[in-house]
């Protein structure tokens, strides 16, 4: 038995956002993260400011918290004005700068850009700080990563935690489903028993002869044991199961519940195959709805 002081782990969204400023005796970090859904693990930096070392501590820091989703990140560094003046570039505004001048050449047939007027353009080259203690910027760059992936971490938790709340009602309205679909199915054989009676006395009506008994039978029969969907509702009550389970022991379930819903999806195929009463029909309408809803959940979850 499972010790009742042992905590899961929260279950995460792969969405979500954290921001993070650090003043040190380095400078001044400004970092951004946002994360959106991806099969892996994907990482994105974007720096402004001379940070040549961030992108691998920026990487072994969110590989300690976070599983999958694609993360974007941004620092903009602002060294301390107590080091000694020198000039950096900013990298986004170079980018940004270059574009428009190769589209104003282009347009006016002034051949290639150089670099150099890139650099000309304000805004690009930038009085920064020099002589800055690689030491300090480093320590600085470490708890910017560790802070700003905390800050993402609670925002995917908090928005993991809505999203399995969803989950949880889904996996509800589908058992919902099953009980009503399990009941309805009780009742169609002697449905189509009655049908199947009614419509021969139309038949035969004035004609002397009588229905088969034995061939009414194994009509009756045969159309109960192709229509059975017993063991169906039993795996998808054990999948239903499943799901709790694993949204009871957090942690990266997303993989494990998208392939419980493809499972789900198979077993409702079934069942809807199997239907041949109006009634049925709807509801296993229902029933695929709330695991399509479901589907898109899953998605979402680390």
């Amino acid at each position: 038995m499972a010790d009742a002081s042992t905590t899961s782990d929260p279950v995460c969204s792969m969405t979500g956002a954290g921001t993070f400023v650090l003043e040190s005796a380095a400078g001044r970090i400004e970092a951004e993260a946002r994360s959106v859904n991806h099969r892996f693990l994907k990482t994105t930096l974007r720096t402004q400011g001379p940070l040549p070392s961030a992108g691998p501590l920026v990487e072994d820091a969110l590989k300690k918290v976070v599983r999958r989703g694609h993360v974007s990140v941004h620092l903009r560094f602002r060294p301390a004005t107590s080091a000694d003046a020198a000039a950096w570039i900013d990298d986004e505004a170079f980018a940004q700068a270059a574009k428009h001048l190769a589209e104003l050449s282009a347009q006016h047939g002034l051949g290639a850009v150089h670099p150099r007027d890139v650099l000309r353009v304000p805004g690009v080259l930038i009085e920064g700080r020099s002589g800055t203690d690689e030491d300090a910027l480093k320590a600085a760059l470490l708890e910017t990563a560790a802070g700003v992936t905390a800050a993402l971490q609670t925002a995917r938790e908090r928005e993991g935690a809505l999203m399995a709340q969803e989950v949880e009602g889904l996996l509800d309205s589908i058992a919902s489903s099953l009980t009503a679909i399990e009941g309805r199915a009780g009742e169609v054989p002697a449905a189509y028993q009655k049908r199947l009676l009614t419509r021969l006395d139309e038949l035969l009506s004035g004609s002397g002869v009588e229905p088969d008994p034995a061939h009414v039978a194994r009509e009756c029969a045969t159309m109960a044991e192709k229509s059975d969907v017993r063991e169906e509702i039993a795996r998808v009550l054990a999948h239903l199961q499943h799901a709790r389970e694993l949204l009871a022991a957090g942690g990266p379930v997303g993989r494990k519940l998208d392939f419980l819903v493809q499972e789900l999806h198979r077993e409702a195929n079934t069942i809807g195959s199997k239907t041949n009463d109006l009634d049925l029909s709807r509801t296993v309408l229902d029933l695929r709805a709330a695991i399509e809803r479901l589907r898109e959940q899953v998605q979402n979850l680390e």
